[in-house]
């Protein structure tokens, strides 16, 4: 088993490229059934003390290209238009 240390350093700089602030409650979300609760908080005091995050400046990092992408412009599209019709209907029954 990988040290839980090591595991939450490997997290925190996942959610670093991802732009959200390392914490416990993600740290939990994140490694759930991985590691029992008293070793993810004993492992989170100990990064907390000592944090490591990845260091590449952000520029450098590789955008995402068409080709990585998961969604299509007619899923987005299509998305879009579902999530308007139900914004349409909750403000409809607001208005009553």
């Amino acid at each position: 088993m990988t040290d839980p240390v090591q595991l939450l350093q490997q997290v925190a700089a996942q959610l670093q490229r991802e732009g959200k602030t390392p914490s416990l409650a993600l740290f939990r979300t994140r490694l759930a059934g991985r590691i029992a609760p008293q070793q993810l908080f004993a492992a989170y005091q100990q990064w907390r003390n000592n944090p490591v995050f990845d260091d590449t400046p952000p520029s450098t990092k590789p955008l995402p290209t068409l080709a990585t992408t998961e969604c299509s412009d007619t899923t987005l599209t299509q998305t879009l238009a579902r999530i308007e019709t139900k914004l349409d209907l909750l403000l409809s029954k607001l208005d009553k």
